[in-house]
């Protein structure tokens, strides 16, 4: 013996119609519910994303957030590149200031310094030129401690926005699963509330109304060879319509074919070789 198959409609066939119609809205709605968690989802997600790519200079632009979609690491995140870029515009501009090495600098500054000290006989005017450029050489040396200045923040910006954007990818992996999660999920909700949907469909559609008996013009649509609807065909069938119709057909009598006229054929005859008499 087979074993008989059970349907996917065992669990409803007990309960009655009211109450599967409740579970069917009770269904729809979780399942709206989780739609629209699985859409906020996608919008972190999106964010965290082109935070990560902004980060890297994958965008120009940061990422825009609504009123909704508040997020205390990403504006963190975007703060801190911000603040990286323009460490990174000061130290530029620094870099196309210093033209001559810093320890060329601090060398010269050193012999300057040496010679105003020490060495005796300069004029008034080489003294002056000469604590002129003293002062500037303590100038150029005074940008290159900006310099390093520059470099150190420089050095902190880029360690806080890495530990940032390690966050927001531990964010951003982490949503992917909970994406998933919530897909899965919606799956489900979307299978059980289609099975209880066809459950009732299937037992509101019952025997139905009783189809309407045939009407004469039918008769004569179908006799003279017109097309008949899948509604006025069943019609026809459940109230023998058909077998009428056919009785009809059969009793009434088919024309003589006629033959039109040919040419007659003679039938052949058959008679004796004549033979000559005489012979050659």
């Amino acid at each position: 013996m087979t074993k008989r198959s059970s349907s996917v409609f065992d669990d409803l066939t007990a309960l009655p119609a009211g109450e599967v119609e409740a579970m069917y809205e009770q269904t729809v709605e979780r399942l709206a519910r989780s739609e629209e968690a699985l859409i906020r989802l996608h919008v972190r997600k999106k964010l965290h994303s082109e935070t990560i790519k902004f980060a890297v200079n994958k965008l120009s632009s940061p990422p825009v957030l609504e009123d909704d979609a508040e997020d205390e690491l990403i504006n963190l995140a975007v703060d801190q590149k911000q603040a990286f870029d323009a460490a990174l515009s000061h130290r530029d501009e620094l870099v196309k200031r210093l033209v001559v090495p810093r320890h060329r600098v601090a060398n010269t500054l050193a012999d300057f310094y040496t010679k105003l000290t020490n060495v005796d006989g300069h004029s008034l005017a080489q003294e002056m030129e000469m604590f002129a450029r003293f002062f500037e050489l303590q100038t150029m040396l005074g940008i290159y401690e900006e310099q390093q200045d520059k470099l150190a923040e420089l050095n902190r910006s880029r360690t806080n926005l890495l530990e940032t954007i390690k966050s927001v990818n531990k964010n951003d992996r982490r949503l992917a699963q909970q994406i998933a999660q919530a897909r899965e999920g919606a799956k489900e909700l979307r299978n059980e509330a289609g099975r209880l949907r066809a459950y009732l469909k299937k037992h509101e559609s019952g025997p139905g109304q009783p189809l309407p008996p045939p009407t004469p013009e039918m008769n004569e649509r179908l006799l003279s060879g017109q097309a008949l609807s899948m509604e006025e065909f069943a019609s026809m069938l459940e109230h023998g319509g058909l077998t009428e119709v056919e009785s009809a057909s059969a009793s009434t009598p088919a024309p003589r074919e006629k033959h039109e006229p040919g040419m007659r054929r003679a039938a052949p005859t058959r008679g004796k070789r004549k033979t000559s008499t005489s012979r050659r």
